[in-house]
């Protein structure tokens, strides 16, 4: 499940349907379009949208194990959520198993805006800074697991990436590039390990995959920071079902070494959901007849790429393991944003509104322009009593963004996230809880030469929109989880 966040893109489309209106007592006329209004609200929906999706594949690589050895758990996967990483490890799953988990993410994100024209050591350069104000986000994870006989293994579970929330000021200098984002996925299904020799283990799984996905933001009808000149934007949408699979394997030549290799195929979701336009306190109040416009019926379709794991893990003795990982994102595959089936209208009377603004085409296409994601992951773990298993791993990660297309809405920077785990096991082993905890640490910008503007509305000829993603930007972020797992007889080692 994912809330949006940081970084990205992938290819989208925006807006069908009638409108709902909230009615002033004027006569009405037929709709008129505004063309730039409507443009720049999809593509600021699309890049926000997919901004979760890019560089660390919303935020970070979940799982509570995972986690503790920094995402290096696609060689060493053991538990039932192996069907994330490398489904092939399943088959390493001793007993029937009941497994039950928690996380919470937090992203801090702080943007100090430069105002345009000041030069940055002066008194008053900067806005007030915009603060990430969303709570931590919970991510559940369910699932069971048992092996069929010695070469076979199966699950079923509901498992999930995971990102933080994003909630800003609605009145804060950041507001035209997020007031909010959304972005909530999981997949459910099955997944199957199949062991054909003793040094090659298969894995398949089959995913039924949903998303939720929204933005809200501002866009500008005078190209000044000024509230006047704002009309507010919501987009929501959500995709129930869409198919999928992943697959790996292990490859074990001898007992100390694993070889592990999985693969994401690309997803494509198209999520329905219903957009809005608010002119409210605009300069552009008086001259409509209606000042909230919904369509009920606009499709978000939101691509993700391909994605490659790689691991090998070394046990140089019985109870240590260490691994190393890395982890690819096919981001630069994702050639163009589509958006098509633009139908959305405002009524009003005035002469002011011209005539060559009332259609707007029905598809815009614009590059994309993301760069691939490698993650190199480092991670460790020891059983130092038959009580308690110790890890601890980290990782680092390209931004599929160059800096100046980074705004406080997608924040793409490099970054390096180290964790730390335990496990514990009870109950003469028939129950194992595990716990996690990482920081992850995004690289600072002072941002000058920004590319990120605000959205025209195209309805004064003329105007220039302002930059608005000039400034100072520090992130950094934390994630928390435990879980529970349940064995019908006793769980045994590790390995």
């Amino acid at each position: 499940m994912v809330r949006a966040g940081p970084a990205a893109t992938g290819a989208a489309e925006a807006a069908s349907g009638r409108l709902r209106s909230t009615h002033r007592s004027r006569p009405q006329t037929d709709p008129v379009l505004l063309r730039r209004v409507v443009e720049g609200v999809c593509v600021l929906t699309l890049w926000s949208v997919c901004a979760a999706a890019a560089g660390g594949y919303f935020y970070s690589d979940s799982g509570i194990v995972a986690t503790g050895r920094g995402g290096a758990w696609v060689a060493g996967a053991d538990t039932q959520f192996a069907q994330y990483y490398n489904p092939a490890g399943l088959i390493r799953i001793e007993h029937p198993t009941v497994n039950i988990g928690w996380s919470g993410v937090k992203q801090g994100v702080g943007f100090s805006r430069l105002k345009p024209g000041l030069d940055p050591s002066s008194p008053d350069a900067f806005y007030p800074e915009a603060i990430n104000q969303a709570a931590p986000f919970s991510v559940p994870q369910l699932g069971l697991a048992t092996p069929l006989g010695d070469r076979v293994a199966l699950a079923v579970g509901f498992y999930s990436p995971f990102a933080p929330s994003s909630l800003y000021d609605e009145e804060g200098p950041q507001r035209y590039s997020i007031k909010d984002t959304l972005i909530y996925q999981f997949s459910i299904g099955p997944s199957v390990a199949v062991q054909p020799h003793r040094a090659i283990t298969l894995g398949l799984g089959l995913q039924w995959k949903y998303l939720q996905v929204g933005e809200t933001v501002d866009v500008t009808i005078s190209g000044r920071d000024d509230p006047s000149g704002d009309v507010a934007v919501e987009a929501r949408g959500v995709d129930p079902f869409t198919p999928n699979l992943n697959a790996g394997l292990l490859f074990e030549p001898i007992e100390p070494i694993s070889v592990g290799l999985a693969v994401q195929p690309p997803t494509r979701f198209q999520a329905r959901g219903a957009g809005t336009l608010d002119f409210t306190g605009s300069s552009l109040e008086p001259l409509l007849n209606q000042l909230t416009y919904t369509d009920d019926d606009i499709a978000l379709n939101l691509d993700l790429p391909w994605v490659l794991r790689a691991g090998v893990a070394a046990r140089p003795l019985p109870k240590l393991e260490i691994e190393g990982a890395v982890v690819w994102q096919g981001w630069s595959s994702l050639d163009d944003i589509s958006i098509e089936e633009i139908d959305v209208g405002v009524d009003s009377d005035s002469i002011l509104v011209p005539e060559d603004q009332r259609r707007v085409d029905e598809q815009i296409v614009l590059p994309a322009g993301l760069r691939d994601t490698v993650s190199l992951r480092l991670g460790a773990e020891a059983r130092i009593h038959e009580l308690l298993e110790l890890r601890a791993g980290g990782f680092y990660e390209n931004g599929a963004l160059a800096p100046d297309e980074i705004s406080v809405a997608l924040v793409d920077t490099s970054k390096v996230q180290l964790g730390a785990g335990a496990s514990t096991f009870l109950l003469e082993e028939r129950l194992r809880v595990d716990l996690a905890a990482a920081v992850q640490l995004f690289r600072r910008l002072e941002i000058r030469n920004s590319t990120v503007s605000q959205i025209d509305a195209g309805v004064i000829d003329g105007v220039v929109p302002a930059v608005v993603g000039n400034g100072d930007l520090r992130s950094s972020g934390w994630i928390l989880g435990v879980q529970g797992q349940w064995s019908l007889t006793s769980l045994g080692g590790s390995r």
